[in-house]
């Protein structure tokens, strides 16, 4: 019986940096999450399963960064005092505004 190879998968190693080295974690995920990965990234949405799930968790990460941020900007609208004082201060930058364009 003739022996056939299956052609061998390109692997990209991806290697920590001194400052943020790599690390295995121990999380569990169900199986349909695992398959999910594995079929993305053979119709290659990332060079790796590990690839995959650290580019998924960083866009979730600043994505909820951003979402913090627009909490913090809603809070920051929503209060008075805040809300005169930037009034104050981009009245204080009215003048600099034109600063410069006389005679033009």
């Amino acid at each position: 019986m003739p022996v056939t190879t299956m052609p061998l998968k390109q692997t990209v190693r991806r290697r920590g940096v001194p400052e943020d080295p790599l690390r295995k974690p121990g999380w569990q995920v169900h199986t349909s999450v695992a398959d999910a990965v594995r079929e993305a990234v053979e119709e290659g949405a990332a060079p790796s399963q590990n690839a995959f799930v650290e580019q998924a968790l960083l866009r979730y990460l600043e994505d909820r960064r951003r979402e913090q941020l627009f909490a913090s900007y809603d809070e920051a609208a929503r209060d008075p005092e805040f809300m005169a004082d930037m009034r104050d201060t981009t009245r204080a930058f009215d003048s600099a505004v034109s600063d410069g364009l006389q005679g033009q």
